[in-house]
């Protein structure tokens, strides 16, 4: 642990100072960023399917692109307004917890259930007979996350706090102990994925699918088959951008047991979904007994997929399980 960070004897001989923490200006920021764009994208390109839909269609097409975009700019919408007003504020045992529509305040000490839950970096959510309010640590600085967990770890008594093994293990001891981001050489297990690796797939496939939107376009003269390489370059651009400059190191599919277990099931899963595809588009039998079969084998496909994918859930959750009690006593050995 580092020697600015807050340890547990100082998070309690200062309880009678009120603390107030707010959301990171840089997620703000960044919402604000992104709401502006994907509103300005969203309006763009149903503008467009509205000029190149057929004139029997065009207000079917603004709906279907309105219907796709609108999500999206509401999720950032909403990510921006929780930036600009949630705070948490702390003093002796009371907590306040403001949010966008909603402000609530919890005593500690009539608290009756904590329960840590491993979603985004990290909720906490607190009970009481009257209340109950949740702490997210998302959008707050990793000092004010680690000095919250803290708080909250030694100010409830343990018996009232649930799935904190887990919630140490995957958010409480990454968040204070972070591996530190240095490059190393892959070992005879491993391989280095660098972005030249994307580019060498990616950017002869954007050529490709840019000369058959083109040549698509013309032969039909409709300039909406011109818009083809679009989802291929976001695709690629996120791809790429996922690597560091420096490249990242990962393990083989063969040597990984786990990893193998995983391409097993992917390699099912688009299968059966070639399968289920087939069986949809050729006239097996006439209706309504085509559909009939059609939605009876895409029931078994589900079945069959959760039956594959339980043993390797249950496998992860014991190996997630049995880490968690190191990290505890990690936790502990280093407050």
């Amino acid at each position: 642990m580092k020697s600015n960070e807050p340890t547990t004897t100082e998070i309690t001989k200062n309880d009678s100072i009120a603390r107030i923490f707010r959301t990171k200006k840089s997620d703000r920021n960044e919402a604000l960023v992104s709401l502006i764009f994907f509103t300005l994208f969203g309006t763009g390109s149903t503008y467009l399917m509205w000029f190149m839909a057929h004139p029997d269609s065009k207000m079917f097409a603004v709906i279907a692109f309105s219907v796709i975009w609108s999500p999206l700019v509401g999720i950032f919408i909403w990510s921006f307004l929780v930036c600009q007003y949630r705070s948490i504020t702390i003093q002796k045992e009371t907590v306040i917890l403001q949010g966008v529509f909603s402000c609530k305040e919890i005593d500690l000490s009539r608290v009756l259930e904590a329960r840590w839950k491993l979603i985004g970096s990290g909720v906490l959510t607190l009970k009481t007979l009257t209340e109950k309010g949740s702490v997210h640590l998302l959008n707050f600085e990793r000092e004010d996350r680690l000095w919250l967990i803290q708080y909250f770890r030694s100010h409830l008594p343990e018996s009232i706090q649930q799935n904190w093994d887990l919630f140490c293990l995957k958010v409480a001891i990454p968040l204070r102990d972070p591996k530190p981001k240095v490059f190393r050489d892959p070992g005879p297990d491993e391989i280095l994925i660098t972005r030249k690796r994307y580019d060498r797939f990616g950017i002869p496939l954007i050529i490709i699918s840019i000369i058959c939107g083109v040549l698509t376009a013309w032969y039909f003269k409709h300039p909406k088959y011109l818009s083809m390489p679009v989802i291929l370059i976001i695709f690629w651009v996120l791809l790429r951008n996922s690597i560091p400059k420096e490249g990242k190191v990962f393990s083989k599919i063969g040597s990984d047991k786990e990893s193998m277990e995983v391409v097993k099931l992917l390699g099912w899963w688009i299968g059966l979904v070639i399968i289920l595809l087939i069986t949809y588009r050729l006239p097996i039998l006439p209706q309504p007994q085509h559909t009939i079969l059609g939605n009876c084998l895409m029931l078994i496909y589900m079945v069959f997929l959760f039956v594959k994918a339980r043993p390797l859930i249950r496998s992860n959750k014991l190996m997630d399980l049995e880490k968690s009690k190191k990290a505890v006593q990690q936790w502990k050995d280093c407050p």
